[in-house]
């Protein structure tokens, strides 16, 4: 019998190709993604910072012009942790959509290799029972070629 072959293994191998390529751009997703969140959470920190100065400076008095100084940076930081926000749920719905692009991806590549198996046990289920037949066939040819002899011993 000849060798296993997986008639869909080209088309498998090329769906994995495909699957590596769509994964690794789920995982640029995520690093941008962990980008923005870095960059509104260094905000979080720098407004805690501006308040807690704000706050000192008014205990110890300073001029309008200084209040409204602080008060442009909370705003100005504000602003920039709206923006970020808007970018991080685009990111999110990009995130999400290419993460159930991964998931079918996946799934068919896994369905392939499951036919694969199926394939591969349909052939050794038959291997075997050649190899069966042919032990069977060798067995019947060594017991008919014994019997042949013992027929031409009597004979003499």
């Amino acid at each position: 019998m000849k060798k296993f072959n997986f008639t869909l293994k080209r088309m498998r191998d090329y769906k994995n190709q495909i699957l590596e390529g769509e994964k690794g751009y789920l995982l640029s997703l995520y690093s941008e993604y962990n980008q923005l969140e870095s960059r509104y959470n260094d905000l979080n920190n720098e407004m805690k910072n501006v308040c807690l100065e704000s706050s000192d400076a008014l205990k110890n008095g300073i001029s309008v012009r200084d209040i409204q100084v602080f008060e442009m940076k909370k705003s100005s930081i504000r602003r920039e942790q709206s923006q970020l926000r808007i970018q991080m749920n685009v990111m999110e719905s990009s995130i999400e959509r290419q993460r159930r692009v991964v998931v079918r991806l996946s799934q068919e590549v896994s369905g392939l290799d499951k036919l694969e198996e199926k394939q591969r046990a349909e052939y050794d289920y038959l291997v075997t029972k050649e190899n069966e037949q042919i032990i069977e066939e060798f067995l019947s040819f060594k017991i008919s070629k014994g019997s042949d002899e013992s027929f031409d011993m009597n004979e003499m």
